[in-house]
């Protein structure tokens, strides 16, 4: 996941704009969406977004498609049970929509200055102009991420209780929108300053380069969390960040499983349960001690809806993906990569670095976490020169994908100046030596042995401490 420096979106959120329904039930379904583009980018618009429909339905990946005429205009009507968050996208631009059922709303808007010329009148066009201001204004105000996660505990918290105030107090300011609209806001402003406490031992680590310190008050809000609200789940994707991190943390950490998610068990989370599982797929990992419970509980889990038919691939896919990680073990022999194009215009094989250890990197020059590791993997590469072992990284970029692909790889080297043995994969997560250590997730990082057997296939990271704890257990 990538982060940034500046948000347009939301002072204090870390990803993307957030997108959520609202509960309340309206007799009236119909929504109509209309406007005209001056300059349009192509001639479609595209609404993106959860949706409750009129059959009563729950489509989580809604997405709907509209021609703009020769004229520049555009016209369509959905079928909502339930208010709700949208994309309204054109080009490479995007706004966020507030619909709720009932509304025939008009949106007009200059392509060449999208953010700035955008208009909304009739039906809903109050809610939809606050999130406009709202947007310039945070566009405008943005708040560097990275110093705000330098912040020792008291201080950090003194800064995102004034975000949230701010946050309560624009939405004071502007009574013209719906009640509707407005207790979701407010709702949802507070699982934002939520997120950010359960962030904050992460991001402090990784930015300020040590570990946070805080007393037991700092986490008390997130106490009276209910991580099984699948309403809420729903409508907030803070919250459902939340709680997709709540259970992350007890599949890594948990010494019983199956006790720790006996209530998820006993919810009626459906949705949630379908979203474990799914996220199962990547928390079974090479070398990961507890890859045989973490498959059978969310194969139970999976077992409650199986019936549905809708997660019969995702079953499937923990299943193939558990038997691979089966022959990753220590010291089994390492799965190999041939031929593999160098950075200088060779070959290399794996048994060609025979006799020492190597570490390998996976990575993709699109990579965000991939990127940042690089100044810790040089360093690492600097103190261990002339010991017993090589480094490798492994480029999976796509040799003709339009952006990054061959000749971006190579760019890469030369401007970060790279070192090691740089070597080119292609095919991306469908290359044989992924595929072999059932990498489905980049940064990732393996250790094989002298005699290429595995010492670690997911090992830690060059900006983890632990790596020079292994190498040093290891004489290298």
């Amino acid at each position: 996941m990538i982060y940034k420096a500046n948000f347009k979106n939301y002072l204090f959120v870390l990803l993307t704009i957030s997108i959520f329904l609202s509960c309340n039930q309206s007799q009236k379904t119909e929504v109509i969406i209309q406007g005209n583009i001056v300059n349009p980018m192509g001639n479609k618009i595209q609404l993106v977004g959860p949706g409750e429909m009129e059959d009563g339905t729950l489509s989580l990946d809604f997405q709907r498609e509209t021609n703009i005429d020769e004229n520049g205009n555009f016209i369509d009507t959905l079928n909502l049970k339930s208010s709700g968050y949208f994309f309204f996208i054109h080009g490479r631009e995007r706004t966020q929509l507030f619909l709720e059922p009932g509304n025939k709303l008009t949106i007009n808007l200059d392509s060449r200055k999208f953010d700035e010329s955008i208009t909304f009148s009739g039906d809903g066009s109050e809610n939809n102009t606050y999130l406009k201001k709202r947007f310039l204004y945070q566009e405008n105000n943005g708040v560097n991420v990275i110093e705000l996660s330098k912040l020792e505990s008291k201080e950090y918290l003194n800064q995102i209780d004034s975000l949230k105030q701010w946050e309560l107090n624009f939405l004071k300011e502007n009574q013209n929108i719906s009640d509707n609209f407005l207790n979701i806001e407010k709702k949802n402003t507070e699982y934002k300053f939520l997120q950010a406490i359960e962030r904050y031992p992460l991001y402090h680590e990784f930015y300020a380069k040590k570990q946070a310190v805080f007393d037991e008050s700092f986490m008390s809000p997130l106490n009276s969390i209910d991580y099984t609200n699948q309403d809420d789940y729903i409508l907030f994707p803070d919250f459902k960040n939340l709680v997709m991190s709540y259970y992350q943390k007890i599949f890594n950490k948990s010494d019983n499983l199956k006790e720790d998610l006996r209530k998820l068990n006993l919810s009626k989370s459906t949705i949630i349960k379908r979203d474990l599982v799914n996220q199962g797929v990547y928390l079974l990992s090479a070398g990961n001690d507890k890859n045989k419970n973490l498959y059978e509980i969310l194969i139970d889990l999976a077992k409650e809806f199986e019936p549905t038919g809708i997660d019969s691939l995702t079953i499937s896919k923990l299943t193939d993906k558990f038997n691979v990680l089966r022959n990753l073990e220590k010291g089994m022999k390492s799965p190999v990569f041939n031929n593999y194009e160098n950075f200088n215009g060779k070959r290399t094989s794996l048994s060609d670095l025979k006799g020492k250890y190597v570490y390998i990197d996976v990575w993709a020059t699109w990579c965000g976490p991939c990127i940042r590791e690089i100044p810790s993997l040089k360093l690492i590469e600097k103190k261990y020169e002339g010991k017993n072992i090589h480094f490798v990284s492994i480029s999976i970029d796509e040799r003709n994908r339009p952006r990054y692909n061959y000749d971006a790889w190579r760019k890469m080297i030369v401007e970060k100046e790279l070192t090691g043995i740089q070597l080119f994969a292609d095919n991306a997560f469908n290359s044989k030596f992924t595929k072999a250590y059932g990498i489905d997730s980049i940064p990732r990082f393996l250790l094989i042995d002298p005699e290429g057997n595995i010492v670690s296939g997911n090992a830690p990271r060059p900006s983890d401490p632990k790596l020079v704890e292994l190498f040093n257990s290891l004489g290298i």
